[in-house]
């Protein structure tokens, strides 16, 4: 794809979102070729090919002789409301998936060029081209367990289930253990997609403020006392979109939370198996009693394989194993013995040391250079892919992210990690180290500034 097409692409999925989400009304003038040519900068057969898209989906109507105009967007009661709201937090996601911008600071995963490569060709032994066992292929949970065990936690397979990455494995959790109208807990800020899943299932979720040193233990006694919550979602390690970890005595006290108010607590932890990240893992101390550990292969591997895994006690996992089986059947033994051969040839593990020390030079390179305009990370990073950025409190962030999208920089902005719609937040934006060093941001903020 050249790079006008490229441009064309970006300004189409600009607008569109506009128009959706309702800042370009029906009947609203968009701008004239003349000006829309001078604001994103490109040639006028560029701006006309965007517009006829725009026409050809039936979002703007053109009238001869006056412009184009935002067309009626025709709405259906089918659609409830909790898959309207879901749909409107992972606007975010979705900018992701289209691939619309060529800086991706805000993106949530590694680039592809770390990536590829990582997963050579598998084949399938005699027996295992059915639908395989519920809980999922046995030598990928084995290879698991074998991890926990050599991180000093006890685990056997059968405490372990496979799923299409991380986000089936919150769906199966959700639809396990929560009902409509329950109220949860959940980091704040903290994972944007969890909060979609949740606003679908209609379950109410209230913020537990994250600290440097991981989710507040006092907020989290009282919230959970008010609220009578009895789920808890947080991630001990290299958190997204902070960064930082939880350390012992947090993890400690977050337990005894969770004994005394006999909660189960949720841990959605991609970097389980990346060196180079600090912190303590509650299941360390659980060892999986009250704590469901959820995992992925998506940040270390590809996110294209979609697989992931859950971690629990027998009884849990088996319900899970159950529920997954009603949902989908099973998840792909033929991904699973790919990853398991991975893991068992080590391959892996170089894998995972080579990320680890590019992250590590990436984060040094640009948290100097974010030193450099005083936006040094609000909460120091304990390793990972993310870091979060305070802005100046005159930005806003949405706004900010706007601004770079008509530049092709796509921005995570703090407002959509935030668990509560209009809460009294300071500005910032997720950063992705292994993204950041890219001098058209660094332009770009000093432009802003």
């Amino acid at each position: 794809m050249d790079m006008e097409q490229t441009k064309t692409d970006r300004i189409f999925q600009i607008l569109k979102a506009r128009i959706l989400t309702g800042e370009l009304a029906e009947g609203d003038r968009l701008m004239s070729l003349r000006e829309a040519c001078r604001q994103y900068k490109v040639s006028k057969n560029s701006m006309v090919t965007v517009y006829d898209r725009l026409v050809a989906h039936g979002l703007v109507a053109s009238r001869h002789g006056s412009g184009f105009y935002v067309a009626h967007q025709p709405t259906t009661t089918s659609e409830p409301a909790n898959l309207r709201e879901a749909s409107d937090i992972v606007s975010l996601l979705h900018a992701q998936l289209d691939r619309a911008y060529t800086v991706l600071v805000g993106d949530g995963r590694p680039p592809e060029s770390w990536l590829l490569n990582s997963v050579p060709a598998v084949t399938l032994h005699t027996g295992e081209g059915g639908y395989g066992a519920p809980h999922g292929l046995m030598l990928l949970r084995e290879c698991i367990a074998a991890s926990q065990i050599a991180a000093g936690i006890e685990v056997s397979p059968a405490q372990i289930v496979t799923t299409f990455g991380a986000n089936h494995a919150l769906d199966l959790v959700i639809r396990r253990f929560t009902r409509p109208g329950d109220t949860v807990l959940v980091d704040d800020p903290g994972y944007y997609p969890l909060f979609a899943k949740l606003r679908l299932a209609e379950v109410n979720f209230v913020g537990v403020p994250r600290t440097p040193r991981g989710p507040d233990p006092d907020a989290l006694q009282a919230l959970a006392e008010t609220h009578r919550a009895q789920v808890f979602f947080t991630q001990s390690l290299a958190q997204n979109p902070t960064g930082c970890s939880i350390d012992l005595p947090t993890a400690h006290a977050i337990l005894q939370v969770a004994d005394r108010r006999d909660m189960l607590v949720i841990d959605d932890d991609p970097f389980i198996d990346l060196p180079g990240v600090s912190g303590t893992r509650l299941a360390q101390l659980d060892l999986f009693d009250r704590v469901i550990q959820i995992g992925t292969y998506s940040k270390t591997l590809s996110p294209s394989l979609r697989s992931g895994f859950v971690i629990a006690r027998a009884d849990i996992a088996s319900s899970l194993a159950e529920l997954k089986m009603i949902l989908a059947v099973n998840s792909s033994s033929h991904t699973e013995r790919a990853i398991a051969g991975i893991i068992r040839s080590r391959r892996y593990q170089k894998l995972s040391n080579q990320m680890s020390k590019r992250l590590a030079f990436e984060r040094d390179e640009g948290m100097k250079r974010l030193h450099a305009l005083g936006l040094s990370p609000a909460i120091p990073p304990d390793g990972g892919l993310y870091g979060w950025v305070e802005l100046p409190d005159h930005i806003s962030d949405l706004e900010i992210a706007r601004q770079a999208a008509a530049e092709g920089i796509f921005l995570a902005p703090g407002t959509l990690f935030c668990a509560h719609d209009g809460q009294s937040h300071t500005p910032a934006m997720r950063v992705n180290w292994s993204r950041i060093n890219d001098s058209r941001f660094f332009s770009f903020l000093r432009s802003i500034r």
